[in-house]
Parts: structure tokens; C-alpha cells; sequence
């Protein structure tokens, strides 16, 4: 504007300044008015005009200046104005929690691919939707093509048409071609859904997405979260539709409004629509706690009300908890929510979880031993009969459950418990159980006032509270101080003898000795420490007998064997020590393999012939008194094995109360070990009777079918424990034979237990019989692996274990003796790896030897 007006002044002063030089020129200094005449001179008209059109021209300059300056300010008024609503319109779009994609494009460019759309959203928007796109590296140099491309082709649920799906490269082809609009959302792999709306607007075309977790994170309207809690509910009624417990909803008349799969399928209906229709109930009962709950709910608030109830659904008895919970609400039209929870199983497990508890208190209340249970916080919650009569308490008293405390208070008041200076401390240390780390504590043994012993037993119990078993073991403490004096005074009478008498383990060590013994061999108490071998004591015997080195090597043998020939009583001597005294010794086998060696001086003997008569007498003395001492160790032996066999079978069956499983196998360990060495000490005694010739025979008639069936039962627990199978070869119609069922029984039983014993698991075991004239003959194989031909020829021996993994070597010894007290006779075959048959060839009119053949074939 400044520039025109400029230019319009130059140009009039340039008229004025010629208009003025042309009239000058002309006319020079002459007069203008020329003679005194009034006319105009032409000059001075073209003058006059010039400047009239200069000053018009500048007027006119000037008039246009301001129109354009007017029209510059609307422009940019305009302008600015533009420029504010498009950063509105910005700022708007910048505040959707997603992205617009916009299209502004020819239909050419709608088959390159994606396009160029532009990226129109709010950076968090952006930066949430981006990271579905983080396989791109490239991801935010190019957000619309990246984000496109991690959509593209997953499946677009339209909110338009619930049958039909197409993917999202699909829907956005047919916006941009056709302008066909959309709605709907797609779940990318990591499970988030993504909402997707594809509109027209005008010559472009938008795409909205949105991630509901920004739109979360954002909106914090009224409207987002109704939002919000409609997807979460449309949710969690798809995840109560697929639950596999059944659920339903009522409306305020307790009718059925909404049932899901799991309904339908337990009421055997066909659709949703057919249990609404028909109002079909799981059963009446589930009706009575809607209403129950929609009593509580009106009455005190109560939120739900449930109850157990029996159904038969398909055929089957079923527990359902029926749980009716109070929902919405307008006024009293309460609506309501059900489910129904299958606890079949928890019935069941309870019912069978009680059944067990009662036998198990039925079977307490049977015990001798007085047992109590006390709670958590210390109150007495059970006690059995025998609690009662061991404390003479009243049972009116004990039904209110007093404490541990009031228990031992009472007690004491009553003088029935053991007498304590601290009768406080006492107590305190007896109740700590209650709050000790381990809950367990070593058992006590209670001396009663009234002279009983008590074993008191005190544990954690399993629901927390505390366990206390007292048993009364007066007489087993009686028996225990009965035998510990049987002891002392056997040892006692052997110290009182005047022969030397030592006793050797089967593995040649010393066991047992007099002081006879000790003084007649000068022997010092560091030699006999520590249960020295033979050979160690032969060497001083040797320096005091040098003559008699064959005598002892002797003796050696007969403890060290298992030779039935060296395992029998003999003498030896006498021989001749170095200070001149005459020494004669005795072996004799004890049943338990231990040898029994017994010394005499016999120096007066070898001067008169009447003291070799002494010298008898005291022999038989010594053998008798080995009898006697091998059958009474025998029996006590035995005596004290039953009474840990039976109390071991009463802790392995909890009677004493419960145990755990590693105390379960140490008392079942404990008993099997009782039973075998019970067995072993039964066969000791039944060989010690065969030697002596005691073992008489029951003889009768015997079934051979029959005594197979019952070995084949006593043997197939075995045989299945062992994974061995077990055969039966004997003809049912074998018959009867003469002899002594118990001993034939014997016979069978240690045969399979031999040979189960010797093999491996999947062998096989055959017990056959059959008849061979005037003979019937009875066998034992098996597949085991055998026995080498060394120890075939003294598996009869007795106490010789053949093999590794042998026992005590007396089964088949008995095995050989009871045959042969039957007149019949035992042969082995065995080959290695092969296996093993024991044959016992038996008279069927079972002649009995006579005592003289009975003791040979023993021997």
C-alpha cells in the first residue's frame, strides 16, 4: 500500500514539473495576460488538465489502497480463524483413546497396497497400539502400514452380522473401494481385544482403533466405565456359559429367565429356550432356597442362602450344593443368581471319612491300653473305657471336657499320679507338648502309688491337638526282671561249676564263659575282652599243652563246622599240660549253631582208675547240663520273641494309636524279623528233639490232593509277592497215605520256601505227587539258579547254608529228618542257572523206623 501512494505522488509532481517547463519554453518572460486579453491559452489548459487528471489519479490510488488493505485483514482473519478450529478439531482427535487412519486418495491408489493414510491420535493411543507391532523394527517410522499389517489378516467380528467374519484387510479393502462402513473388534494373539470402526467422510475415508486398555486408562466418565462393566459382563456371562458347573439366573418371581450349558445338558433338555419354556428345575428343592434366600435377603440382608441336596441326574445318585444368591434390586423385586456345585465326591469322601472314625473309636474303646485325645486348646475331646478304669474317673465329669490341667490337678488330688517335689514344673513340662517344634516326645514310665508302671506315650495329634496312650506294663516289667534274674542265675551256676565252660558263636568267636574257664587257662581279662576268636585263644592254650596242638585243631573244627558229623557231642583228651596237669575237654552243638566246649582236670583221673569212673559221671553231667541249657536258652528265647511279636503286631495296627509310615515299616519290620527268628528257633528246638530222639509222630491218614491245595494257599501270597508262578502237577485222584499231616505240612512248606527263596522274579515254582507203587513221591522244582555241585552234597547238613543269600541252614536239615522218621528218603538234582528239584520219596503205608534207625538216620 505504501509503494502505490508513492508512486501515484511521483506521478503528479511529474506533470506539474513538465506542464511547467512547456509554458515557460513558449512564452518566455513575456506577460501571460498578452495585450490585455482575457482568453486561455492552450498551453495553460493542457497544463491545468495534466494536473487535474495527477490529482485524480492519486485520489483514485488512494481509494483503491484502502479497499486492499480492508480486504488483506478480512484474509487474515479468516485465516486465523482457520488455523484455531483446525487445531481444535486436532486436539479433539488427540484426546480418542485410539488411532484414525484417513484416507484422502484416487481409486487408483486403493489396489497399492495400504496406501498412504495419515495418522491422526494421541501419542498414548500410539504408543499402546504400536507395541502389537513390535516384529517391525521399522514399527515408528511407519505406524499406519506396521499397524496394518499386525492386524490385517485376524478375523473381524461385525457387530452387523454374527455368522459371517472376514479379516480386517478384507473390510478395509471394501472401505476404501466401495465405501462399505464397519464395526467390530478383533483379538490379536496375546488375547487383547482391539475395536475397529471403518466410516465415510466425504471424499475419505476413516479408520478408528481403539484399545479398550488406553480407553480404560483414560476415560474416567460414567460412560467408560458403563462401557467397561458391558464388556466385562458380556464377558464373564461367555465364561459362566462355558462353566462346567450349572448356573441360572430368576427373575423376581423366581422364575427362570437364563440358564447356561451346563443347566441344560443336567436337566437333559435340548436348548436354553425349552428349559425357560418349560420352567425346568434341577429339582423342586432348588426353588425353596431361592425362596429362603429371598426371605433372608428381605429380612436381614443376608446375601445368599445355600443347601445340600440328592438328585438322580442320568442314572446316577449325585450331591449338588444348591447356592442362591440375592442380585439386583428394585424395591423388594429382588432378582436372583444360582449355581449348582457337584460334591458327590465330598459326600461320599465325609460319609466314608466318618464311617472310618467310628470304627476307628469302636475299635480303641476295645484296647487294654487307656487312650485320650486332647483339642487344640487343651479341653479333652475323646477318651476309650479303658481311660476310665485305669483313673477310676467319673464319666459325668469327663463330658464336659475338662483340660489337661484339670485332668492332672485331679489326679494328683486323688494321689493315683507319681509323687514329684515340683509338682508345678512338673506339670508345666508335661504341657509344653502343646507347643514344642516337633510335638513329639520320648515315651515315660510312670511308677504309680498303687505299684503299677505305666508307659506313657504323648504325641502331636494330626488336628492339632495332643494324643497320650498309657499302657500298663506291670507285668511285662515282672517278666523282664524275672528273666534278667533267670540270667544272672544261669550265669551264677556256671561260674559255680568246676569245669572250664566256654560258649563259641558259629563264627568262632567267645560268647560266653565261667570263671572256671578263665582261671584254668590263666587267662586275663584283656585276652577275654571284646569277644576274642579261637585261634587268638588256641595260641595260650598251645603254650600251656604243647603236646596237645591236634586236640585243638579238633576242637576248632567241631565249632567252625556245619558237618553233621562234626556237630555232635564228643570228648576229647585227655593231654598233658606243662605244670603237669591232665586236661580232657567236650564239644557239644547248640541249636542255634553256637558250640558248648567244657574243660576238666583230669590229672587224679590218670592215677586211679576210680577217679576215670569220676571223670564219666562228670562227663554226663556236662552233657546233660548242655541239654538242659540248650533247651532252656531255646525256650527263653522263644518267650520273649512272642512278647515283641505280639506288641510289635499291636503297634503295627495302631492300637496304640496312629503311626507314621516310616514307624509302620519298622514295626512291620519288626514283626516279620520276630516271625522268621521264631520259626528258626521252633526248627532249632524241633532238630534238638530229633537228635535226642524225642520227636514222636502223630501218624494218621493223609490226603495228598488236599495237603497240596492247602500248601498251594499258604504259598500263593508268596508266589504273587514275588511275581513267581506257582504250578500244581498232582492228580486229583492220587489218593491217601499213612503219616504225620503236621510233619508232611513242615516238609512242603520249607521245600517252597526254599525254592521261592532261590528264584528270581518271573521264574516258576511246580509242587507235583505222584504215585510210584508201594511209594509216593513228593518234589520241588524251580528255575532258580541252582546249586553248585560243592554245596550239593551238605544242603542236608544241619545249620550249613548253601549259597549266597542262605538262611540259617535248617529247613532243609528238618526237611531230610522228618522223611526219614517217616521211613522214606530225600534226593537233589540241581544243575547251575538251571534250577533245583527236591524229590522226597515217602511209604504209602508209612512205615516208622525204630528209634535206633530214627537216631542213625538223624545223625
Amino acid at each position: 500500500m505504501n509503494a502505490a501512494i508513492k508512486g501515484s505522488v511521483i506521478a503528479v509532481l511529474a506533470a506539474l514539473v513538465v506542464s511547467v517547463s512547456v509554458f515557460l519554453m513558449q512564452n518566455g518572460s513575456a506577460d501571460v495576460l498578452g495585450e490585455g486579453t482575457l482568453a486561455i491559452d492552450p498551453n495553460l489548459a493542457v497544463t491545468l488538465g495534466a494536473v487535474f487528471f495527477a490529482i485524480g489519479a492519486l485520489i483514485w490510488a488512494l481509494r483503491a489502497t484502502s479497499a486492499s488493505s480492508h480486504l488483506t485483514r478480512d484474509w487474515s482473519k479468516s485465516l486465523a480463524q482457520m488455523e484455531a478450529q483446525l487445531e481444535k478439531s486436532e486436539s479433539i482427535l488427540a484426546s480418542h483413546p485410539g488411532l484414525v487412519l484417513v484416507w484422502a486418495e484416487s481409486d487408483a491408489a486403493v489396489n497399492d497396497g495400504w496406501g498412504n493414510p495419515r495418522v491422526l491420535g494421541g501419542p498414548a493411543a500410539l504408543a499402546s497400539l504400536i507395541t502389537f507391532a513390535s516384529k517391525d523394527p521399522e514399527a515408528f517410522f511407519r505406524p499406519a502400514e506396521s499397524l496394518l499389517d499386525a492386524f490385517g489378516d485376524l478375523p473381524l467380528t461385525d457387530d452387523r452380522s454374527s455368522t459371517k467374519t472376514a479379516t480386517l484387510r478384507e473390510k478395509v479393502h471394501l472401505l476404501r473401494s466401495e465405501g462399505l462402513s464397519f464395526s467390530g473388534s478383533l483379538v490379536t494373539e496375546e488375547g487383547r481385544s482391539i475395536e475397529c470402526d471403518g466410516r465415510v467422510a466425504g471424499d475419505q475415508v476413516t479408520l478408528w482403533l481403539t484399545d479398550p486398555a488406553v480407553r480404560l486408562a483414560e476415560e474416567a466418565g460414567v460412560m467408560g466405565q458403563a462401557r467397561d462393566r458391558a464388556s466385562d459382563l458380556h464377558g464373564a456371562f461367555n465364561a459362566l456359559d462355558k462353566a462346567p458347573i450349572a448356573a441360572w439366573r430368576r427373575s423376581p418371581d423366581l422364575k427362570l429367565e437364563w440358564v447356561n450349558k451346563a443347566y441344560v445338558e443336567m436337566v437333559e433338555a435340548i436348548n436354553m429356550e425349552e428349559v425357560i419354556a418349560e420352567q425346568k428345575e434341577i429339582d423342586p428343592a432348588c426353588v425353596k432356597v431361592a425362596e429362603k434366600a429371598k426371605t433372608e435377603h428381605a429380612r436381614s440382608g443376608r446375601k445368599a442362602a445355600d443347601d445340600l441336596i440328592r438328585v438322580n441326574i442320568r442314572g446316577q445318585r449325585r450331591v449338588l450344593r444348591i447356592i442362591e444368591q440375592p442380585m439386583h434390586a428394585s424395591g423388594d423385586r429382588v432378582s436372583m443368581a444360582g449355581i449348582a456345585i457337584d460334591v458327590t465326591r465330598e459326600d461320599k469322601a465325609n460319609e466314608e471319612l466318618r464311617r472310618h472314625q467310628e470304627a476307628h473309636r469302636q475299635t480303641i474303646d476295645q484296647l487294654r491300653t487307656a487312650v485320650a485325645v486332647f483339642g487344640p486348646n487343651q479341653s479333652l475331646e475323646y477318651y476309650n473305657q479303658s481311660f476310665v478304669e485305669l483313673w477310676g474317673l467319673e464319666e459325668a465329669d469327663l463330658l464336659h471336657k475338662p483340660s489337661h490341667a484339670e485332668i492332672l490337678d485331679r489326679l494328683r488330688h486323688l494321689e493315683k499320679l507319681p509323687a514329684q517335689s515340683d509338682f508345678a514344673e512338673w506339670k508345666r513340662k508335661q504341657l509344653t507338648i502343646y507347643t514344642d517344634d516337633d510335638g513329639q516326645r520320648p515315651d515315660e514310665t510312670w511308677n504309680l502309688p498303687s505299684g503299677r508302671t505305666l508307659r506313657v506315650a504323648q504325641g502331636r495329634h494330626a488336628l492339632g491337638g495332643v494324643a497320650v496312650v498309657f499302657e500298663d506294663i506291670t507285668k511285662t516289667v515282672k517278666l523282664q526282671t524275672l528273666y534278667q534274674t533267670q540270667i544272672k542265675v544261669q550265669a551264677a551256676t556256671l561260674n559255680n561249676l568246676t569245669e572250664g565252660v566256654a560258649v563259641f558263636g558259629a563264627d568262632g568267636r567267645l560268647a560266653l564263659f565261667n570263671k572256671a574257664f578263665e582261671e584254668m587257662w590263666a587267662l586275663s581279662d584283656e585276652q577275654l575282652a571284646d569277644a576274642p576268636h579261637f585261634d587268638s585263644l588256641a595260641s595260650e592254650f598251645i603254650a600251656l599243652a604243647p603236646r596237645a596242638t591236634d586236640d585243638f585243631n579238633d576242637m576248632k573244627r567241631r565249632i567252625v563246622s556245619f558237618s553233621p558229623q562234626d556237630r555232635a557231642t564228643r570228648t576229647g583228651g585227655p593231654f598233658k599240660l606243662k605244670d603237669g596237669r591232665w586236661m580232657a575237654y567236650a564239644t557239644s552243638p547248640l541249636p542255634d549253631g553256637a558250640t558248648l566246649v567244657s574243660f576238666i582236670d583230669v590229672t587224679d583221673a590218670q592215677e586211679r582208675q576210680k577217679e576215670l569212673e569220676v571223670r564219666n559221671q562228670i562227663l554226663e553231667e556236662a552233657d546233660r547240663i548242655k541239654t538242659r541249657f540248650t533247651n532252656h536258652i531255646s525256650y527263653q528265647l522263644r518267650d520273649p520273641l512272642n512278647v515283641i511279636k505280639g506288641f510289635a503286631e499291636v503297634l503295627e495296627n495302631e492300637f496304640a494309636g496312629p503311626l507314621t509310615d516310616r514307624q509302620k515299616d519298622y514295626t512291620a519290620a519288626i514283626v516279620a524279623s520276630s516271625l522268621k527268628l521264631l520259626d528258626l528257633v521252633n526248627d532249632i528246638i524241633d532238630l534238638a528233639a530229633v537228635d535226642a530222639g524225642q520227636l514222636d509222630l502223630d501218624m494218621g491218614e493223609v490226603d495228598l490232593r488236599e495237603l497240596m491245595d492247602n500248601a498251594k494257599t499258604y504259598a500263593a501270597l508268596k508266589a504273587e509277592d514275588s511275581q513267581i508262578k506257582l504250578v500244581i502237577d498232582c492228580d486229583s485222584n492220587i489218593g491217601m497215605i499213612r503219616g504225620d499231616e503236621r510233619r508232611l505240612k513242615q516238609v512242603i512248606f520249607n521245600l517252597l520256601s526254599n525254592a521261592f527263596q532261590f528264584t528270581e522274579p518271573g521264574g516258576e515254582v511246580t509242587l507235583g505227587a505222584e504215585r510210584e507203587g508201594e511209594m509216593v513221591r513228593l518234589w520241588v522244582s524251580d528255575t532258580g539258579r541252582g546249586v553248585t555241585p560243592a554245596d550239593q552234597a551238605k544242603v542236608f547238613e544241619r545249620y550249613e547254608a548253601a549259597g549266597p543269600g542262605a538262611g540259617a541252614g535248617v529247613g532243609l536239615a528238618l526237611v531230610d529228618s522228618f522223611v526219614s522218621l517217616h521211613g522214606g528218603f530225600v534226593k537233589l538234582s540241581s544243575r547251575e542257572d538251571e534250577g533245583t528239584t527236591v524229590t522226597c520219596h515217602l511209604p504209602v503205608d508209612g512205615v516208622v523206623p525204630q528209634p535206633d534207625t530214627a537216631s542213625l538216620a538223624a545223625e
